[in-house]
């Protein structure tokens, strides 16, 4: 999985600070990391989104783009 970059630095901060708060659980995080690095993520949970996914959002965000654009001139009179 890719994170940008801000996000990356965020979780890097949060594990060091895990790392040198509480060294038993930071043990236990490398060793699960080491025991699940071949698997691989099951289909659902991989995070890149279908492109009906994406063509149902944006209808929905240009009908709701029209419909407060509608709301607004009548409201204008």
């Amino acid at each position: 999985m890719s994170l940008p970059l801000h996000e990356s630095r965020v979780l890097a901060l949060i594990e060091m600070g895990l790392c040198r708060e509480d060294r038993e659980l930071a043990a236990r995080f490398a060793m699960f990391n080491r025991l699940s690095a071949a698997e691989t993520l099951p289909p659902r949970e991989k995070l890149e989104p279908s492109r009906r996914l994406c063509l149902v959002l944006t209808v929905v965000l240009i009908a709701s783009i029209v419909t407060l654009g509608a709301i607004a001139a009548a409201v204008a009179g």
